[in-house]
């Protein structure tokens, strides 16, 4: 069968030997040499080499490729401090990397994989020799830095490490996290059914009808996705590869809402405080990860999961609907739920279970916490949130997700159930314990 190599870039100008500097090197597919004067001359097939079989990829090659040469690009610019004496570095840590991404993605979540492992590599720390930390594959780092440190996996999180992370009132408040409990009775609009409300996925006013016609809504269900290629930026849907704005949604499905303003979210299910009795079950620390579906309530939660500081899975039940509240879409991509018969308890049994938990010394941790904590209609005042530990460069509104936190701090691969199986709680609550033992152990370190 024939094959194909990934090879470096070939829109860089070929220059001949007679012309080219002593220390550059043609990025063609042909033959080509460099010299570096510090070892012997060497040419390009000598790289290491990517070799994959054209008729048994299962993402198109030349996709691959093009994504491929944008990687070797920024391994290059990154590295461009020692790129001179150490040319083929780059070629050959781009090789490496996107073997990885490939190896851990499938046909439709390969793209924007790529995508988010280029951004993560104009996020290193730009090194000034091989040995730096910085340099290397996401799995070569992630592997090094297994052999020289404490796995945070191994490490158990006290309440002086994380009490110092705690969120300011200044600090909740511009997060969007709830403090107090809004005015009124609360849940005395459970259902919308009838009602005018912003369907969340095509945002068009629609009224919210019973039932699930699955064909209403139009819509893409990837996040849009900014690249830059030869220097063109360009935005295209996560789902499809479809321009943004203006494609056609690429998937059908029933209309639904999701409400965050606190006010709405009483009245369709009361908030009430965290336990304010102490119990000898209560945990120190708790991390919270909740996954939603849509319901004619809104964003619903559908499952709790709660690990201690250790790691421990203590907590992890699938929750029912309020009475009277009907699914519209168990949104599975997602929230990883394809069926609710399981669940023994609505979102008050749950609350009460927690209570055994939660309590007022504990500290809270989660991701994003402020949508759980809207799922769950809780009000608790310690809290600490990976999205503040590690912000996004671009400040806010922007946050970084979960999975990407994952994979270039812990060097693991999360959320990868894709449409069948979808996210799970228990992994996003384990994942966003281990990136706080991280920072909390780095922060050690660095003192």
């Amino acid at each position: 069968m024939p094959t194909a190599v990934l090879a470096p870039p070939s829109k860089i100008p070929r220059t001949d030997a007679a012309s080219r500097p002593s220390t550059s090197l043609a990025r063609t597919g042909q033959t080509a040499t460099f010299s570096t004067g510090l070892a012997p001359q060497r040419r390009v097939e000598d790289f290491p080499k990517f070799v994959k079989d054209v008729a048994g990829t299962k993402v198109p090659f030349a996709m691959r490729q093009a994504l491929f040469a944008t990687m070797y690009s920024t391994f290059k610019d990154l590295y461009h401090r020692f790129h001179q004496e150490h040319p083929n570095q780059a070629f050959d840590d781009a090789v490496m990397q996107e073997a990885e991404v490939y190896a851990k993605s499938n046909k439709t979540s390969y793209k924007n994989a790529m995508i988010s492992s280029i951004a993560s590599l104009k996020k290193r720390p730009v090194p000034d020799k091989l040995q730096h930390p910085s340099v290397g594959s996401e799995g070569t780092r992630a592997q090094r830095s297994s052999s020289t440190a404490s796995p945070p996996e191994a490490y158990t999180l006290t309440l002086s490490d994380v009490e110092p992370l705690l969120l300011t009132t200044e600090v909740m408040r511009l997060y969007g996290i709830p403090m107090e409990i809004p005015s009124g009775p609360g849940g005395t609009r459970s259902d919308a059914t009838g009602e005018e409300v912003k369907c969340d996925r095509c945002g068009n006013g629609v009224i919210l009808k019973p039932g699930r016609d699955s064909m209403a809504c139009q819509f893409h269900w990837g996040r849009v996705v900014r690249s830059s290629t030869g220097g063109e930026i360009s935005r295209t849907y996560g789902c499809c590869s479809a321009p943004y704005p203006g494609s056609a949604g690429c998937q059908f499905g029933p209309h639904v809402f999701m409400e965050k303003d606190l006010d709405r979210l009483h009245a369709r299910h009361a908030f009430t405080s965290s336990c304010a009795v102490e119990r000898p079950t209560q945990l120190d620390i708790a991390t919270i990860d909740c996954e939603g579906i849509y319901t004619t309530q809104g964003m619903s939660v559908a499952r709790v999961s709660v690990c201690d500081g250790s790691g421990k899975l203590v907590f992890d039940e699938f929750v029912r609907p309020d009475d009277g509240v009907e699914v519209i879409d168990f949104n599975t991509r997602f929230s990883g739920v394809t069926s609710l018969d399981s669940a023994n308890l609505d979102l008050v049994g749950i609350r009460q279970a927690l209570d055994a938990l939660i309590g007022p010394r504990t500290v809270i941790i989660g991701h994003a916490v402020e949508n759980d904590l809207m799922m769950l209609r809780m009000i608790h005042p310690r809290l600490v949130d990976t999205i503040v530990l590690f912000p996004s460069n671009f400040g806010l509104p922007f946050k970084r997700a979960l999975r990407v936190l994952a994979r270039e701090y812990l060097g693991r691969s999360i959320q990868q159930g894709g449409a069948e199986v979808g996210h799970s709680s228990a992994e996003d609550a384990l994942a966003t314990l281990d990136l706080v033992k991280h920072y909390v152990l780095d922060q050690r370190r660095r003192k």
